[in-house]
């Protein structure tokens, strides 16, 4: 008499010891692509910093090489940063150790910061305004729009914006070097004594809110004369920074 063969199957020990591994497989998989996501995040959330911040920087950099420009069928010279408050427009001022600075500059040509044409076919005073909202937008406003703006968003996510002012202390001397840097609300005081304006230096630090791996400290950027403490955890930030000369000043005066 021919036996059946003895069929046997998997025990219960067997299946979950299966079903464990398989767990711990599917879990470290699942942890890898949840940390390959967060880096892409992360490279992306860098790219559009160094991105925008650059185009920021390039367009206000470009506007301040304009200032002073002085066409002379438009009449008198412009002053090349203004520090003085108007009807028009905001004035430029200090926004002290934790605050915003904002920048006034002048010049004659075609169009403003926002792209509104002059009202005539040749050049004209234009005055634009940098400046940082209570939102975290940098923001500039020309004097062509009729009636008057609020201005244009030119960048989110604007954690400091900070402008220092290279000043000639020794005018008539021959040399155009900027000697010593100063904030706005020192402005008045180097003009009264015909101190000119040589060059800039602008500041920011921008900001994308995309989730950093881990748990970041807090840490302070230092900003030309300003300091800022944020918080890494949660945030990605990058600093630029540059220093423009001025093209358009009054040689007599140097």
């Amino acid at each position: 008499m021919k036996m059946r063969p003895y069929q046997t199957g998997f025990s219960l020990v067997e299946l979950m010891v299966a079903m464990a591994l398989g767990l711990l497989i599917t879990g470290a998989a699942l942890s890898l692509f949840s940390t390959n996501q967060r880096m892409f995040q992360l490279q992306q959330g860098e790219s559009e910093l160094q991105e925008q911040g650059y185009l920021a920087m390039r367009f206000i950099v470009e506007d301040v090489r304009m200032a002073g420009f002085h066409d002379l069928s438009v009449g008198a010279a412009p002053s090349p940063v203004i520090n003085a408050s108007s009807p028009s427009i905001p004035a430029s001022s200090d926004g002290g150790n934790s605050g915003n600075d904002r920048m006034t500059i002048s010049y004659h040509g075609f169009r403003d910061c926002e792209g509104n044409p002059s009202g005539a076919t040749a050049r004209t005073e234009i005055i634009n305004t940098y400046w940082v909202d209570d939102d975290q937008k940098l923001k500039c406003r020309g004097n062509q729009a009729v009636p008057l703006t609020s201005g244009v968003t030119l960048l989110d996510g604007v954690e400091s914006f900070q402008v220092l002012y290279g000043m000639d202390t020794t005018p008539n001397d021959q040399v155009a070097f900027a000697s010593q840097y100063v904030p706005a609300d020192q402005l008045s005081t180097h003009f009264a004594n015909d101190h000119l304006v040589l060059s800039l230096k602008i500041a920011m630090l921008l900001k994308n809110s995309v989730p950093a791996i881990g748990s970041g400290p807090a840490k302070d950027f230092y900003l030309l004369d300003t300091s800022k403490e944020v918080d890494t955890s949660q945030s990605l930030f990058q600093q630029f920074s540059t220093t423009v000369t001025l093209r358009n000043y009054p040689w007599s005066k140097i």
